[in-house]
């Protein structure tokens, strides 16, 4: 498996072939039917165990007897696909929330806080102009009332002094994932900590946080022309799915989100059935299962269906074009349309990326940095997501005096060839066991380990499905390479983003 990276988020997706297996109610099962004869994937296959409480929370687990240590993560099943028009962002907002406590935690008297929460809310819904009632003298002085009962970071405090590092979280376009690394007396309060933070939620401070978010999309959107142009590619390559949203959300929405809007989101999507625990580490079975139920059981069972994405996107059958003007030197974007597991090209797409790309041997990096030098960077990468179709992406920066549309086309043109000529077996063999090692090597930490069967649980209901990645790396052949390239690499089809330097 690959480590591909979506351009300016700093997430590992994991592309792997769905094959989804019986959920247990009751006591853990190994899953897996296969066997490898890989060491290391034989021993995921045997070990890895999964069960649902009656809620309909999904846990997977994974006891690895190396050091009394353990990672956990809560994963969401809820990114910006799910947002709608107006509301775009409150997704990543709302995991910038979770971390400010509960009804237990980040405050030093709930009751009272709660009353001046509401009547705070009340004021900002009500109001025709936020920023003139946030400014307000009333409201200023609620915030000072508010101020005295808050209790700063307490969530990250609480990890801290347990010897919790790693402590993060991160919203892509189609799920929301929390994870912290602890020692393994500490897991009874991680169980609680986390089973605290979905079960009784409280958004303190959130028109305060609300603008550290905005500051946040200025840093990395308005100011930045890497996300100016990955914004455009996205908005001008979909025309109908909501993966045409940026992740961080348009300054419009974030402007206008109120804590009753994001209150609804939360109850919407973080609701048992729509949540998977992921843990690895040197804890016994039975301990997992008691302590998850005890804790992760208080949530309550839900009716009715989660709400899905049902856009589809129609097929692109042009070639389009934007010109962004920056202050910084130019570069572009070119997007492909590609697919998603089930579909068996994304995997092969992995080995695609080392074929043209990852290394100074790569077929795009020895022709136009090295041999030509007509460039001084070209990359390949896939955004926005992986529940629906996504984009290949090419990304590169032309030597000066090189236009960028010159540069695009011998980048097309090289394409192109991959799709007609040989590959030779050293570059196919050098992709093909780059991919591998990167997939073994996440097999030895505990919270690579536990992102990739919390992912692959939460969207494709299968931990193991690394495996059958696995298997389809070793087996993709040139052919595979040529008819990738030929089907969905084509100039007709693509988006390309020209980042021009403002004069």
């Amino acid at each position: 498996m690959s480590f591909i990276r979506p351009l300016y988020v700093t997430v590992a997706l994991f592309f792997v072939l769905s094959s989804p297996l019986r959920i247990a109610s009751a006591a853990p099962v190994v899953t897996g039917n296969q066997k490898t004869d890989n060491g290391p994937l034989a021993a995921l296959e045997s070990g890895v165990k999964r069960f649902q409480l009656s809620n309909g929370l999904r846990v997977v687990f994974y006891r690895r007897e190396i050091g009394p240590v353990f990672s956990g993560e809560v994963w969401v099943k809820v990114g910006g696909v799910d947002e709608n028009p107006g509301q775009t962002g409150i997704a990543h907002f709302l995991e910038h929330m979770a971390f400010k406590g509960g009804e237990r935690i980040g405050t030093k008297d709930y009751g009272t806080e709660k009353l001046l929460l509401d009547k705070l809310e009340a004021k900002i819904v009500a109001a025709k102009d936020q920023a003139a009632v946030l400014a307000s003298p009333e409201i200023q002085d609620l915030y000072k009332q508010l101020s005295a009962l808050w209790i700063d970071n307490e969530f990250g405090r609480i990890y801290a002094t347990a010897g919790g590092v790693g402590l993060n979280a991160q919203t892509a376009k189609d799920y929301t994932s929390y994870e912290v690394s602890l020692p393994n007396i500490a897991f009874e309060m991680w169980c609680w900590m986390e089973s605290e933070r979905l079960l009784r939620p409280v958004f303190r401070q959130f028109y305060r946080e609300r603008e550290v978010v905005q500051e946040e999309r200025r840093m990395n959107f308005d100011d930045d022309p890497q996300g100016k142009a990955y914004e455009a590619l996205l908005d001008l390559a979909y025309t109908t799915h909501p993966y045409r949203y940026p992740n961080i959300g348009y300054s419009k929405d974030l402007k206008t989100i109120t804590e009753t809007q994001m209150r609804a989101f939360w109850e919407r999507y973080y609701r048992a059935d729509n949540i998977v625990l992921s843990i690895v580490g040197n804890l016994p079975d039975d301990q997992v299962e008691e302590l998850v139920e005890k804790y992760f059981s208080r949530l309550p069972k839900m009716d009715g269906e989660i709400p899905d994405v049902s856009a589809v996107e129609p097929a692109q059958t042009d070639f389009r074009r934007a010109v962004i003007r920056v202050d910084a030197e130019p570069s572009f974007l070119i997007g492909y349309h590609k697919p998603v597991w089930p579909n068996r090209d994304d995997a092969q797409f992995s080995v695609l990326h080392g074929v043209l790309s990852e290394v100074r041997s790569s077929i795009l990096q020895r022709e136009f940095i090295q041999k030509r030098r007509i460039a001084v960077s070209v990359d390949t990468s896939e955004a926005p997501g992986t529940r629906f179709p996504s984009l290949f992406l090419v990304s590169a920066s032309p030597a000066r005096g090189v236009a960028n549309e010159t540069l695009r086309k011998e980048i097309q043109l090289a394409i192109d060839r991959v799709g007609t000529e040989e590959i030779s077996q050293q570059t196919l063999d050098a992709a093909k066991r780059r991919e591998k090692v990167s997939l073994l090597q996440a097999l030895d930490s505990n919270d690579d380990l536990a992102q990739m069967l919390g992912m692959s649980e939460l969207l494709w209901d299968d931990p193991l499905a690394v495996v059958k990645m696995y298997q389809t790396v070793e087996e993709t052949t040139a052919a595979d390479l040529k008819r990738l390239v030929r089907t969905y690499l084509n100039e007709s089809q693509s988006t390309f983003i020209d980042v021009e330097k403002k004069k």
